[in-house]
């Protein structure tokens, strides 16, 4: 079995979907190529042949993944199928594909004619949540269509030994793909009116020079894992208003940390909440709701129903740790003759 891999450039070490290789270690990793001479190849390549994939981020790293998986005729799982999925769905080899954007994304990352075309060359199709679920089942048959959810790295990423009682209650916002930072904006307003400098709003972004913030905000890019996870361990909880969501890495981070979250009731994230008491869900855009569930969660600070929560995060995540989802993933392959 081999699978491709490239990391996310944003994710952090112990952060990102390919970590669960590290779980499967009869797997083998196929990446770009190092060498200078073979990149310079494949870059070439990729002026000619890239604009033929319709995908809208498809960069030369992946494409020289996507022919590597192509030239091979073992079974492969195929780690990214929104961006890595294309002229590698004419390989003769048995193939798995994850993928991971909620169902409104993928309709715009190709039309429905082409997904009807593209989705059914790959024998097993892995999802992370039941919408995405609903997505695929219209284009193939269901019983090739498998919920697998996302995992998390419940080592690295991991409560402290002891809650912090120092400092201003911690406000943390981490992540920028689909969030609603309107609404956030909204928020923090809210939140700086009733409580002034009593609280610490903090976010952790990318390309935090492209907007304009809360002047209360502290803004944050560039930070090593360590300090991301201390902000987690550190915070009262995460503030996560979403336009879309199947899995979200910063939801599972921070519940692996024992930190709860409000967070919109938007796609795939109740699948991973489910009854957990340790998440506070809370209708799309609307940030007078979001504003009084984050009041909730201050109010609690440093209570026994706080204490719960925390407890609650870290068991949910638990749920998720990567060698249960391997172990589900390893379930796909043997549908291949794998594993």
């Amino acid at each position: 079995m081999i699978a491709s891999v490239v990391r996310v450039p944003w994710h952090t070490t112990h952060g990102g979907y390919d970590r669960l290789l590290d779980h499967l270690p009869e797997v083998r990793r196929i990446t770009p190529p190092r060498h200078p001479s073979a990149r310079w190849a494949f870059t070439a390549a990729h002026r000619v042949l890239g604009p033929r994939c319709p995908l809208p981020f498809y960069p030369a790293e992946h494409f020289a993944t996507d022919l590597r998986v192509l030239a091979s005729r073992r079974s492969a799982h195929v780690l990214y199928g929104d961006e890595q999925f294309w002229f590698s769905g004419h390989r003769t080899g048995p193939t798995v594909v994850t993928y991971h954007q909620p169902p409104d994304q993928l309709a715009q990352l190709l039309p429905i004619k082409a997904w009807r075309h593209l989705a059914p060359r790959a024998e097993q199709v892995i999802v992370l949540d039941p919408h995405q679920q609903a997505f695929f089942c219209d284009l193939l048959p269901p019983e090739r269509v498998h919920l697998v959810p996302h995992g998390i790295d419940t080592a690295a990423f991991s409560p402290a030994d002891a809650p912090s009682r120092l400092g201003r209650p911690l406000v943390l916002t981490v992540g920028w793909w689909l969030r609603d930072f309107h609404t956030l904006d909204a928020v923090h307003d809210l939140l700086y009116r009733r409580h002034g400098q009593g609280i610490e709003l903090t976010v952790v972004t990318r390309q935090t020079a492209s907007r304009p913030w809360h002047p209360a905000a502290r803004i944050l890019e560039g930070i090593s894992e360590q300090e991301l996870i201390a902000l987690y361990r550190r915070a009262a909880f995460l503030l996560l208003p979403l336009t879309g969501a199947s899995a979200n890495n910063a939801l599972l981070e921070a519940f692996a940390c024992g930190t709860p979250a409000v967070v919109t009731d938007i796609g795939g994230i109740r699948h991973y909440v489910g009854e957990c008491p340790a998440a506070v869900l809370v209708p799309p855009g609307d940030a007078a709701a979001t504003a009084d569930a984050a009041d909730k969660l201050l109010a609690e600070s440093g209570t026994a129903d706080h204490t719960v929560r925390r407890a609650a995060a870290r068991a949910r995540a638990e749920a998720f740790a990567w060698p249960r989802v391997a172990d589900d993933v390893r379930a796909v392959y043997r549908l291949l003759g794998e594993a």
